[in-house]
């Protein structure tokens, strides 16, 4: 299936190939914390401040592969699965300074495809893999204990993700300086049953920055600090924390017209009040992407994020957008 979507993928990019002289589009990789209990929680991925009237569209697929086994006391955490997420991301500027957005997540949660290259990729890089190979490849249990709860999956199940609904406003506009701020609502449109939602709203708010570097340096920057109010959900239970911090940083170093490498930093504070380390302490990932501008109005980026702070993400989270912008 996975193949099939990138052949289909690859020849829409064909088809607008064509090069036309123009801005290229500037916007930092899509990343979000995909692990089982993180994902259900509104915490944004990093976008651009910049607005622009008209509506502009996102497509965007992640392919995460997750193993965390941790037991402290009479705490135990297990994740062994993958996540497959595609969403579609819809910004309407409807004025030079007013911006609606909505992102529509579709979610799979099953054994997945990606075990074996990923031990393969630890062995490579000599990585220690938390003791992956002790357990079949390519299946799904996610497991959580705690004193007042007891929550897991063990079969594969898809269908719609808790939707999105922000809305925007540019605060400053400079040449080489764009800064913005946002509310944002996470709807109860998923199913907590299948891990697909929490089962619960979320409020949020954040600050963006977007700008060029003041030099001669062909760098583009982004970043975003900002809190979420978290709503009661059966999955996360009463350990959860109420109020989170999530921020990131990310730069696109354009050398040339068509190409851009993008490194980004995104990390969010810890879920709950847990002494497992995977969901009491702070969330971090360093991804790393290549963007290809098809022409003045598209662009197509390939990235992968990584879990620097070791099991609080995925494994290693594969991700493909494709960007119009008018």
């Amino acid at each position: 299936m996975v193949g099939s979507w990138w052949r289909r993928f690859s020849l829409f990019a064909l088809c607008i190939s064509p090069f036309s002289q123009a801005q290229p589009i500037f916007e930092p990789l899509w990343v979000e914390n995909l692990s089982p209990l993180a994902a259900l929680v509104a915490l944004p991925s990093q976008r651009s401040a910049d607005i622009r009237e008209g509506v502009s569209v996102s497509l965007h697929s992640d392919v995460a592969t997750h193993f965390v086994s941790q037991a402290d006391g009479d705490e135990s955490v297990f994740f062994d699965g993958e996540t497959q997420r595609h969403s579609l991301r819809l910004r309407w500027g409807v004025s030079p300074s007013w911006e609606l957005s909505a992102v529509i997540p579709v979610t799979k949660h099953s054994g997945g495809f990606t075990d074996d290259y990923v031990n393969r990729w630890h062995d490579f890089f000599g990585m220690p893999d938390g003791g992956r190979r002790n357990v079949p490849d390519d299946e799904l249990r996610y497991h959580f204990t705690n004193p007042t709860q007891q929550v897991g999956l063990v079969e594969s199940v898809s269908g719609l993700g808790d939707a999105t609904f922000e809305m925007s406003f540019m605060a400053e506009r400079q040449t080489d300086t764009h800064i913005s701020y946002a509310l944002g609502y996470k709807v109860d449109t998923g199913n907590s049953d299948d891990w697909t939602g929490s089962g619960s709203s979320d409020f949020y708010g954040v600050a963006r920055f977007s700008g060029a570097h003041r030099s001669d340096l062909p760098l583009y920057w982004h970043g975003q600090l900002g809190v979420t109010a978290v709503g009661d959900s059966d999955l996360l239970g009463a350990q959860k924390r109420d109020w989170l911090w999530f921020g990131g940083l990310s730069a696109e170093w354009h050398f040339n017209e068509r190409w851009a490498l993008i490194g980004q930093i995104d990390s969010h504070s810890a879920l709950l009040n847990s002494s497992a380390d995977a969901l009491g302490e702070p969330a971090a990932m360093l991804s790393l992407g290549l963007r290809r501008q098809l022409n003045k109005n598209w662009a197509v980026d390939v990235s992968f994020a990584e879990d620097i702070v070791v099991e609080s993400a995925p494994d290693i989270i594969f991700q493909a957008s494709i960007h119009f912008r008018p």
